[in-house]
Formats: structure tokens, sequence, C-alpha cells
């Protein structure tokens, strides 16, 4: 609970006029059912993103509840694109031929189906597809090198088989008695997040890897690839670039690189390859030229290269986030058509949205 100071800052500085809510509670409310339920009986004035499904349920019960959009596809379009992470430093998923097979094996359009319910799109970089990004992921894919929609299992098998694989009587791959096994962890606090890797897994198992999900809280998951103790995980961790492409670029450079064990920053999948080392010394190049030097476009392309040959990180999808409000007791929620901001509460801007909440009626 966060009690309102009646002697704030702001109002003495000019800044704004105390804010109308008295007093903000934060609730852990389990699952999207729960989320679903409390809203529906006006117990919360918003909520973590929800599936499309949910949002419609509570809405037929709560005709004061809104979202983002009124209509299909409801969310807004996050920053953060959703990839499959590997530790490029743990056996076997250190070899670069094994994380492009799990590339080529992923249907991202089955993904968007199943865990999105058609509302978001495949990634084809591991930039957001927002309009000021548009200029280098039309290079990256016009050189080659970007992922696509639909799966390619066939070719990615043929990878797994080169590295000395052979396909067992259970239906996964071995070698030297050893099964190709990816325990993938996930952040288990909304839906979206669950139900993307349990597809996953669906995916990986039919093709003939050993692919498990393990659920954790925020907070286990975070320390557990920090630390680089884990073999996979289902993340957003290059997010950053949303008008340029150094931010997002950046967060793979060697120079966040630390061994595991040591609590990483960035780099969090340990790539330390010559490969890495040659994308770093271009990566930090772009960074010291002006925004929106010519030059920016294909130096993306040169580096975006070795993304594409070791593949470090797997892009998925873009982020949809349907987050809905209660307008029972608050409104001025942000919306499109009311964007002063976006409608995310868990960033640091979420004080932006509570100072333009007045109750409802006045």
């Amino acid at each position: 609970m966060w009690d309102r100071r009646d002697d704030w800052w702001g109002v003495a500085a000019g800044f704004h006029d105390l804010p109308a809510p008295k007093r903000l509670i934060w609730q852990i409310t389990g699952s999207e059912e729960n989320k679903a339920l409390l809203m529906t009986n006006h117990q919360l004035d918003s909520a973590m993103n929800i599936t499309p499904g949910a949002f419609e349920a509570i809405k037929a019960k709560n005709p004061n509840v809104i979202a983002w959009h009124t209509d299909l596809p409801y969310s807004w379009a996050d920053p953060c694109p959703r990839q499959l992470s590997f530790n490029t430093e743990v056996a076997p998923w250190s070899d670069p031929n094994l994380r492009k097979a799990v590339s080529l094996i992923i249907d991202r359009t089955q993904i968007i189906n199943v865990a999105y319910e058609g509302t978001s799109t495949p990634s084809s970089t591991m930039f957001v597809q927002y309009g000021g990004m548009q200029p280098y992921i039309d290079a990256i894919v016009k050189a080659g090198y970007g992922v696509d929609a639909a799966a390619h299992v066939d070719e990615g098998k043929k990878l797994i088989e080169a590295a000395g694989y052979t396909l067992g009587g259970d239906g996964i791959y071995e070698k030297d008695g050893a099964k190709l096994t990816a325990n993938i962890l996930v952040n288990n606090s909304t839906a979206e997040y669950t139900r993307t890797t349990d597809v996953l897994v669906e995916q990986l198992r039919a093709a003939g890897i050993d692919a498990s999900s393990q659920p954790l809280t925020g907070a286990t998951m975070g320390d557990s690839v920090n630390n680089g103790q884990f073999d996979a995980a289902y993340n957003w961790d290059q997010c950053g670039s949303v008008n340029e492409p150094w931010n997002s670029m950046n967060t793979l450079n060697v120079s966040r690189y630390v061994p595991i064990g040591q609590r990483a920053s960035a780099n969090y999948v340990r790539w330390n390859t010559d490969g890495a080392k040659a994308y770093s010394k271009i990566v930090d190049e772009i960074g010291v030229l002006p925004l929106g030097d010519p030059k920016i476009v294909d130096m993306v392309v040169e580096a975006y290269k070795y993304i594409y040959d070791e593949t470090p990180v797997i892009p998925l999808v873009q982020a949809a986030k349907l987050v809905p409000f209660d307008t029972t007791y608050w409104t001025g929620w942000p919306t499109a058509e009311n964007n002063y901001n976006h409608p995310a509460t868990w960033w640091f801007s979420t004080h932006q949205i509570i100072l333009n909440l007045k109750k409802a009626g006045s």
C-alpha cells in the first residue's frame, strides 16, 4: 500500500496538484482467472496483461472496463519483442548451429495464434517493429538475415544431425548416449509468457528436442539468468531501441560480458566469441555516430550478420500488452484516443497515469 503525502513537494513547486487517489494498493492476484473475477466485480481498477478472451469475458459482465483500443486487438504494442535466449557457454547449446536449428524449427505464426489469440505479429529481427526501426529491419531482411514466421523443421533437423545427433526410438535426438535437452525458464506472472513457452516446448519436442518449461517467479528467474545458471530462457532482454538500433544492439556487446557465476548487467547469454567481438566493434562505431547518420543502416546489416550466423538470441514475436482499466471509480486512464502516455503501470512513468486520474463523475 502507498498512501498519499499531503505535503508532496510537487504542489509547493507548482508542478502539479495533489493526485486524486489517496491510497494505491498493488495486489498479487495470481491466475488470469482470478484477475478476471476481481475486475468483473469492480475489485481491480487495473490489471497486468491479460488475454483477449479474458478481456472480452470481463467486459461482458462489466461494461465499464476499457483497453488501449476499443476493438481488436485491444492491446498496445509493447517495445520489448519476445525471444528465446540460449546460454552460449553451456553445452550443447554453445554450438551456434544447434541454436540456429531451434530458430528454424519454431513456428512463430502458431505462437501468435495460440498464445496471443491472433493479436500480435511475428518478429523478423530482434527489433521492435515501430516505424522508426523499419529502415533497419527492412535492410536486415533484404540482406537475408531475418527469421521466417513459418517453421522449417526439416532444415533444422539437418543441422542437428550434422552435429552428430541421431533420432532415438522415442523420437528424441541423442548423441553419445545423451539426449538433446533444453530446459526453458519462463516468468510465470502472465499467461502470455507461459502459453508461449508451452507452444515452444511442443514444437521442439515434435522435432526431436527433449524440451521442457520451468515457470519461475520473476525474481528467481532474474537471478538464474543474470548469473548464467540456465540452458534457455523466454525473455525480452534485447529490448531498448525504439527509433535507433544501438540501444538494443549494445545489450549483446562483449564489453558487457562476465563469466558464468558473476552477475551480468546485459549480454546474459554470455556471447563472447570472435564473431561477438567483431559485432561489438561495429556496434561501438555506431554508438558514436549522430542519430540518423546515413552510414548506420549498412553498419547495422554488417553487424547483424554475426547475430544471424551465431544466433545468440532467437527472435519470436512482437509483444502485445492488453492492460484493462475499470472506469467505475476512476477515469482518465490512457487509451489510444487519450494517449498522453502508454498504459504500462509497471514502468517509471506510472506516476503520470496516477496524476491524470479523476473520480468518476467528478
